[in-house]
């Protein structure tokens, strides 16, 4: 949807200008309850390109998440039990799993993107000897079958690709289902698939969605392209074999720590990065893969993983009840909602968004041992100049489900709307930042 207007304008001034008082006082007391502290040694760590030249890391290019460096450091600093378990509940592809694998560590991950879910697996698989002999094999002898058939070919398909690609991207489709191995075998192959998919078509992921690009070069012979990248991942894998324990899930932690006690206080550092609160659609952003993988069948099924997401976004008919409401939440929802925002959702989504951290924060506490510690990697955001203080909002949440709040480490700064008139002034763009934020358990 479009944003109608970059210009603030209230719409009810009289309630504007008696909760804008409450706002800044809100913020104040905030920053003097959650000091700032450098963190800019995390500055080029709080991105996932740095993984680009990491082997294995490197297998599937991710829009959103950070370097193992940084995963690497706080598991180093933290020195835990090798008893204990690792914990991302958003894992994506399995940049923290994958580095907790490679020091000796057990992990879990949870995620309710497939695609994710998927990538940390086979970066995260053991290849025995007689799985190599198999791969080796496989690229050897690869042959195009006929292309698999979709039940429904969706526009955005249409629109991404030409008939040529198109065809031969499902023929390496048809392919893949048609291994004759075990799962962990023809997933390295559907890995392989699903990493050249928007490399192949018309369009690159660009914030909030793919658009089309008309500058992109061609990669000529998809299969040759596609056999490239299976040998590539092959090279890597006598460098980075690792047999450590890793358990994934593809369920959100809330639900999955609903129905079990299996994790509880076996945990001994939680490190993540949740959505932010910034409208971004993951679906959006990885629906080729989606669909060329078989995830979805039709534009219906992009719901199932959409309305089982974190509160984050407005593409979808989400919740619009909350089992935990936070006052400085609400207050700064009920500000955004005098103005002209570009969706009417946005208000409940931020609501929703606090009240699924807090969720996710009381089942996290349940998993941890006592003394056990996440680092939880943040970037506000900001409505009409109305700043979301997601780190100091998450820390104050984290006091009152029985954390403690060792630190706020400032990142980076990340980049303000100059054309909004920002209503905390010069503080709006030095709040505007990414941070790391410690939290340990007592």
């Amino acid at each position: 949807m479009a944003r109608i207007s970059e210009e603030r304008i209230v719409h009810d001034n009289l309630k504007f200008d008696d909760l804008v008082i409450q706002y800044r006082e809100m913020i104040q007391a905030l920053q003097l309850k959650f000091p700032v502290t450098d963190g800019s040694k995390f500055a080029t760590e709080v991105n996932f390109k740095n993984n680009r030249s990491v082997a294995k890391h490197n297998w599937f290019d991710y829009k959103h998440g950070y370097s193992e460096a940084l995963v690497s450091s706080i598991i180093e600093h933290n020195s835990p039990n090798k008893n204990s378990y690792i914990l991302d509940p958003y894992c994506g592809v399995g940049t923290t799993n994958l580095a907790a694998q490679s020091l000796g560590y057990k992990s879990i991950g949870f995620d309710i993107n497939p695609v994710a879910i998927l990538a940390a697996s086979v970066k995260c698989a053991f290849y025995s000897v007689e799985d190599k002999t198999t791969i080796t094999k496989l690229i050897d002898d690869f042959k195009p079958p006929r292309p698999f058939m979709l039940p429904i070919v969706g526009k955005v398909i249409i629109s991404s690709f030409s008939n040529d690609d198109l065809n031969a991207l499902l023929s390496i489709r048809a392919f893949v289902e048609e291994i004759d191995a075990n799962e962990k075998v023809r997933n390295f192959f559907r890995l392989a698939y699903l990493s050249i998919i928007e490399r192949c078509s018309t369009r690159s992921k660009d914030g909030n969605g793919l658009k089309l690009n008309p500058n992109k070069k061609p990669v000529g012979d998809i299969y040759q392209f596609y056999l490239d990248k299976c040998k590539f991942m092959f090279s890597e894998l006598s460098d980075s074999n690792y047999d450590t324990q890793q358990n994934f899930h593809s369920s959100s932690l809330k639900r999955f720590a609903d129905s079990t006690n299996k994790y509880d206080s076996k945990v001994a550092l939680a490190i993540f990065s949740p959505p932010y609160a910034n409208c971004f659609d993951y679906c959006e952003v990885y629906k080729l893969e989606l669909w060329l993988g078989g995830y979805v069948e039709s534009y219906k099924d992009f719901a199932l993983y959409r309305d089982i997401a974190m509160r984050s976004h407005v593409n979808s008919k989400f919740d619009h009840t909350f089992s935990y409401l936070d006052d400085k939440v609400d207050l700064t929802a009920n500000l955004i909602s005098t103005m002209n925002i570009w969706n009417k959702n946005i208000p409940d989504m931020i609501r929703g968004y606090f009240d699924d951290t807090q969720q996710l924060l009381k089942s996290m506490h349940r998993m941890l041992e006592v003394g056990g510690k996440a680092y939880i990697v943040v970037a506000n955001s900001g409505y009409k100049g109305v700043l979301v203080p997601t780190d100091l909002f998450i820390a104050d949440i984290a006091t009152n489900v029985g954390y403690k709040v060792n630190t706020i480490m400032y990142a980076r700064r990340i980049r303000a709307s100059s054309q909004q008139m920002h209503i905390l002034h010069n503080d709006y763009e030095r709040m505007m930042r990414e941070t790391v934020i410690e939290i340990e358990k007592y």
